[in-house]
């Protein structure tokens, strides 16, 4: 099944090496790495393993609340290989990247990962992880015997040194995929052109070059060394995507495939892609999909948990709602249906338990549960509730 999904996307694009190919809206040289591919398709589990790293760049993205012993798998905070498998089953997922911090702080529980996502899912489920370490000969062949596919190196500052150089190579004598990733920092030119000759000396399966981004956590040091923003609604470095582009230009006949990944490459394409395939799982009956993969529902929040029975019965017997399309919480004191109903219902429910419902909303949320929420349209909202906070 994979290997036919993949032979669907190597068909779709034509990919040379030699030429430059639009990707997905991205930009290649040659064919992009299966975990690229793989993460085009949404189809990519984010383990985040740890949030510790000892190496300092000043362009790290992650965040301080992060930067501790922590794991996710995509947005879920996790504790567990348990729930990182229920998370992966949640986006259908056919592989998984392993990021931090420095996930190799943490080699053995990245075996353990690798090991278990092989056990569940079967020997094709893709592994691909992220290092900005030079590993030891030793630490490479135990991620190798553990299953994992694909290795990403990050040289720290993009400083190629002789020991990165020795764990590339090393690396590249196993049977998996090696490349190196990095962000495109401008004024880098002579530093892209070292990476890139060594990348094709060895024979190295794959480069990645991710445009440059300010985040919360970097943007004081970014600013501090003069870059600024491309434009208004973009979070990218002016001058990232240009030397980009340029550098694909000057390797076309490069020995090792190059993929240029832009900022809304990752967030149109890979996260879009995924939330699509979470939401089609976590969907409620009652629930829309939108394109985004957002989930689209009415949303009533009450004053007491006690008055829920009350107002789910009127639900069913005023507005002949079946019992699958609407979800209790009481915990957070919420009743979900139909966004739809809630349009024709709403004003009429809201008169009827005028003491008891709080707000009657619309809302579009990522897909799970707590999720963040882009819209909010408020059908009804208690006039109590205004005068109390007032």
């Amino acid at each position: 099944m994979f290997n036919l999904i993949l032979f669907i996307i190597e068909s779709e694009f034509q990919l040379e090496m030699g030429k430059i190919t639009k990707w997905y809206g991205d930009k290649v040289v040659g064919k992009p790495s299966k975990g690229c591919e793989f993460c085009a398709l949404g189809a990519k589990l984010v383990l985040f393993i740890t949030g510790e790293c000892s190496t300092n760049c000043f362009y790290c993205p992650i965040s301080k609340e992060r930067r501790l012993d922590i794991q996710f798998a995509d947005e879920q905070l996790i504790s567990n290989v348990e729930e990182a498998i229920h998370e992966a089953k949640q986006i259908s997922a056919l592989g998984v990247g392993i990021t931090g911090g420095e996930p190799t702080l943490k080699l053995d529980r990245i075996i353990q990962y690798i090991l278990s996502f092989k056990r569940e899912f079967g020997e094709d489920f893709h592994c691909h992880l992220y290092t900005s370490k030079a590993l030891s000969k030793e630490a490479l062949q135990k991620l190798h015997q553990a299953g994992l596919d694909e290795i990403r190196f990050h040289p720290p500052l993009l400083i190629l040194g002789e020991k990165m150089k020795e764990s590339i190579q090393n690396a590249k004598n196993l049977d998996w995929d090696v490349g190196i990733e990095i962000p495109v920092i401008p004024n880098s030119e002579e530093t892209l052109e070292e990476i890139i000759t060594f990348a094709s000396k060895v024979r190295l399966d794959f480069i990645n070059l991710n445009e440059f981004e300010f985040t919360e956590t970097n943007f004081h040091f970014l600013r501090e060394r003069g870059f600024s923003v491309k434009d208004k609604s973009s979070a990218a470095v002016k001058g990232s995507e240009t030397l980009a582009l340029e550098t694909l230009k000057k390797s076309k006949k490069s020995a090792v495939p190059l993929h240029y990944c832009s900022s809304s490459y990752k967030d149109k394409v890979q996260l879009r892609n995924r939330f699509i395939r979470r939401a089609k799982n976590y969907a409620k009956p009652f629930d829309e999909i939108t394109e985004e993969g957002l989930i689209v529902r009415a949303r009533i929040n009450v004053e007491s948990c006690q008055s829920i029975p009350s107002i789910v019965q009127a639900l069913k017997e005023d507005h002949n709602i079946d019992d699958q399309l609407i979800e209790v919480k009481k915990e957070d004191k919420t009743i979900s249906t139909s966004w739809k109903y809630a349009e024709k219902f709403g004003e009429s429910l809201s008169r009827k338990f005028t003491r008891d419902i709080v707000s009657i909303e619309i809302i579009h949320q990522y897909p799970y549960d707590g999720g963040f929420i882009t819209y909010l349209n408020p059908i009804f909202h208690s006039k109590n509730q205004d005068s109390e906070i007032g």
